[in-house]
């Protein structure tokens, strides 16, 4: 908590921000990508009054961060804790703790400054302990998506410029890709990281692409063609961590590394909403997008001489090939609407995601699920969710195993998928405090390729976990 005992050392400011990963985006029925950032997310609660703490400092917080609201200062501070177990399979049975406070500051530099349409934003994250992937499943797409190194963190970091009556808005500055771009607005309610950040290029782009908890420099365009019409253009350093061995989130570890000097990676993405306003209608989104890497890939089954990788005789350098690239499409579609309560009912979501075989570990991705808001009428801020994300490992990859077992150096190959089948209940307590119960079903846990656990294929995991989300 040494995050939270220094910003409070600061003069406390005011209430949330847009923001995105680890926080849960908008899953309710405004439309899905159209929501506005004024409204609090499922589980970020309305600001509330917790009790009172350490002698009425937190009243004396809440009074003097709401006066600098009225000034266009806005300072939020968020705690998420989760306990997680590993019931069966993986690498092995236990039960883990971690967490993360995440502290955001928005400044509407045109009410603070007279700056016309220019507002600058920044976030920091204190990560601590451990979470279960690493230390007992093994898998690819972490069972949460706040697991990562403990550190302190720089995320976000950036100044926004809207022109041209917000038709069109200019960012640039440090934040993670998926901050606006591969989201899917329902996929969100759920905890395992692909439903955050897309698992292929989580497993294939260096120290895992700018993504939670790395960001990197940024500068990014975005259209508001019409009500209906939303055009995305971005670039990002592709490898947020400096160059170096080990644990990319150690290179970086406070999240100051800015780096200028590497490949890009490049977003284009456009989204479509048929009925943006309609609440006759059950709105829906539909997104369309790619990106591409600059720099060098390796290969994953020919060396640099055009031999097998895995054969005694090879020099063990893959080919490299130049630049690699992925396409992607999102549905966010309402499908039931409570007849009494426009922001009740059920969505379904879906993302598909391909790209080349020979220089990616993965080249397959597919999530898809659904959220019923209120499935209880008597509790209308629930959320239960079920979903499913499907990691696919390229056919190179797997035929690279292939050769390791024929040579003699494997006992096994690859399996052709990890998959996680989630199942999560978010249920606000107060307007504070939030709990959320959550199941997770990993099947072939890092596809069957070796790591830390060992060189054989994982059973299938069972896990159960809650996070309890507080907002001060």
């Amino acid at each position: 908590m040494a995050l939270l005992t220094l910003l409070c050392a600061v003069a406390p400011r005011a209430d949330a921000a847009n923001f995105s990963l680890p926080v849960e985006p908008d899953t309710g029925f405004t439309s899905p990508g159209n929501a506005s950032s004024d409204q609090p997310n499922p589980g970020e609660e309305k600001p509330g009054q917790p009790p009172q703490f350490g002698f009425g400092l937190l009243t004396l917080f809440h009074k003097e961060r709401q006066e600098l609201k009225d000034l266009g200062i806005t300072f939020s501070l968020h705690e998420r804790s989760e306990v997680w177990a590993n019931v069966s399979g993986g690498g092995h049975q236990g039960v883990s703790y971690n967490g993360l406070t995440i502290a955001k500051l928005d400044v509407d530099l045109n009410a603070v400054a007279g700056w016309t349409g220019a507002e600058f934003f920044t976030s920091a994250f204190d990560i601590h302990g451990h979470g279960p992937s690493r230390s007992f499943l093994g898998n690819q797409q972490l069972v949460s998506n706040i697991e990562a190194t403990p550190s302190i963190k720089l995320y976000d970091l950036w100044l926004d410029q809207s022109l041209f009556d917000k038709k069109l808005s200019i960012r640039v500055g440090q934040e993670g890709a998926n901050d606006e771009l591969m989201v899917t607005a329902y996929g969100g309610l759920f905890l395992n990281s692909s439903f955050g950040f897309p698992g292929m290029p989580a497993a294939v782009l260096p120290s895992g692409g700018p993504n939670y908890p790395l960001a990197s420099p940024f500068a990014r365009a975005l259209f508001n063609i019409s009500d209906k019409i939303t055009f995305v253009a971005a670039a990002y350093t592709d490898d947020p961590a400096p160059p170096g061995t080990g644990d990319p989130q150690i290179r970086d570890r406070n999240g100051t590394a800015f780096r200028l000097n590497g490949h890009t990676l490049g977003f284009a993405e456009g989204s479509y909403s048929p009925t943006p306003d309609a609440p006759a209608s059950l709105p829906t989104t539909y997104k369309i997008g790619a990106w591409y890497a600059t720099g060098p890939f390796a290969d994953q089954r020919i060396d640099n001489n055009g031999g097998l990788l895995a054969s005694p005789t090879s020099t063990g350098v893959p080919l490299n090939h130049n630049g690699d690239w992925a396409v992607y499409g999102i549905v966010d579609q309402m499908v039931w609407q409570r007849p009494d309560a426009k922001n009740q009912g059920i969505g379904l979501f879906v993302q598909v995601m391909g790209g080349p075989t020979n220089r990616n570990l993965a080249n397959w991705f597919v999530e898809g699920g659904m959220n019923w808001v209120a499935p209880f009428k008597q509790r209308p801020d629930d959320t239960f969710g079920l979903a499913v994300t499907y990691l696919g490992i390229s056919p190179a990859a797997r035929r690279y195993s292939s050769d390791l077992v024929a040579f003699g150096s494997a006992t096994s190959s690859y399996a052709s998928n990890e998959t996680v089948l989630e199942a999560t209940y978010q249920a606000p307590i107060t307007n504070w405090l939030t709990l959320q119960p959550d199941l997770q079903y990993v099947i072939n846990p890092n596809a069957g390729i070796p790591n830390n656990f060992g060189n054989l294929p994982l059973a299938n995991a069972f896990v159960l976990g809650m996070r309890v989300p507080i907002r001060l």
